[in-house]
């Protein structure tokens, strides 16, 4: 697993949901471009705002789940509002899923900052792509968004770029497996050729670390 801590670029917010359409503070000092919220008393999934959905127009009407392989929905009013997170508010709708009144909540919160980390997103040639970051990634998730696509997580210590790279799924409870997914390079990363993440027309978001 990975232990998220608050950094550059990175902030953790818990708070009580109020069943009614409201805003939640953060302290990440910058627009948050990946907000993932999950409730902590009950089941629940994993709601993810990410500024590359819907095309990185409107993103904050569509919505995706960290725990499911769907596509991109049309959740936007169900999650956050209708509503994109500025650099010091990110808003919660009155449902159970962000926000039900008297439930407690988790949200992470991820930005770009130089040099360390990149909230992006492409769309898949069919071919061998190189995404750009600006930086040696260690760490990278990958997600199809305009059709149903496993969260991919890649990791140098696990032997990203070896060829027979070993990753799991965000989505699945499956041990890791092996495929040759590409491999960093010093100012970001390659893409062989998978419908998963990097497949003709398909539309893609991901996260990166360094």
């Amino acid at each position: 697993g990975w232990m998220w801590k608050r950094h550059a670029g990175f902030d953790v917010v818990t708070y009580k949901g109020t069943g009614a359409n409201r805003v939640q503070s953060h302290s990440l000092g910058r627009v948050p471009e990946m907000v993932v919220v999950k409730k902590r008393n009950s089941t629940q999934n994993w709601y993810t705002y990410h500024f590359g959905l819907n095309g990185g127009t409107n993103p904050e009407l569509k919505t995706v789940m960290w725990n499911s392989a769907d596509a991109e929905d049309s959740a936007g009013s169900f999650t956050f509002n209708n509503t994109a997170p500025t650099s010091t508010v990110f808003s919660l709708a009155s449902s159970h899923a962000t926000n039900g009144s008297g439930d407690t909540y988790i949200s992470l919160l991820f930005a770009s900052v130089d040099g360390i980390s990149k909230v992006g997103y492409y769309d898949g040639t069919g071919s061998g792509l190189t995404i750009t970051t600006g930086f040696q990634p260690r760490f990278v998730i990958l997600k199809r968004i305009d059709a149903s696509g496993n969260w991919y997580v890649l990791d140098t210590t696990r032997g990203w770029g070896a060829g027979n790279d070993k990753h799991i799924q965000l989505n699945e409870t499956n041990a890791q497996s092996d495929f040759d997914f590409g491999a960093p390079t010093a100012t970001g990363f390659t893409l062989t050729v998978h419908n998963g993440y990097n497949g003709s027309g398909g539309k893609y978001i991901y996260y990166a670390h360094a």
